[in-house]
């Protein structure tokens, strides 16, 4: 029973419903790694080391430079976590998928204020995402700036309800 409820206090001291669960990407790939330094690989965007980070060259290709997450599965994603500096809450940036939008529009906190940047949440195949009640459902998630800016991010998170 305690073990439930520690269980239970972690979710909501971090925001966390019941009904909402962090998925782990199985894999990361971006538009092209900084100076081809393998020290800032994608997969470093969800490897929940706060000390490596991901960053991409400038200029990317013709969607710009992006992060893609692919989630292992399909999921009805809710919000993601982009942390762009280490593990200070000031610098992250919190985007929401909800119902109506065609992509995870909404954002709090820092927003690449930098870099404007565009979270979808689509399945392989369809890069439309299909949308449910406060949520897009999909098993990917990208995170893209079309003005080729340098993506740089320590982590990325993915929060997704809780299927019945």
């Amino acid at each position: 029973m305690s073990v439930f409820i520690f269980i239970l206090v972690a979710y909501l001291a971090h925001g966390l419903t019941a009904s909402t669960v962090e998925v782990r990407p199985v894999s990361a790939e971006h538009s092209g790694t900084f100076l081809g330094n393998r020290k800032y690989r994608a997969h470093h965007a969800i490897d929940r080391n706060w000390r490596s980070k991901v960053m991409t060259s400038y200029g990317g290709d013709n969607l710009g430079t992006w992060l893609r997450l692919d989630l292992g599965g399909e999921f009805c994603v809710e919000y993601v976590e982009i942390w762009h500096y280490l593990h200070i809450t000031n610098y992250r940036s919190t985007f929401t998928c909800s119902e109506g939008a065609e992509n995870c529009g909404s954002c709090e906190g820092y927003c690449g204020k930098t870099t404007p940047l565009t979270v979808t949440v689509y399945s392989s195949g369809d890069e439309s995402g299909d949308e449910e009640q406060g949520c897009r459902r999909g098993d990917t998630v990208q995170v893209r700036s079309h003005q080729a800016h340098m993506l740089s991010f320590h982590e990325v998170k993915v929060y997704a309800k809780l299927d019945d």
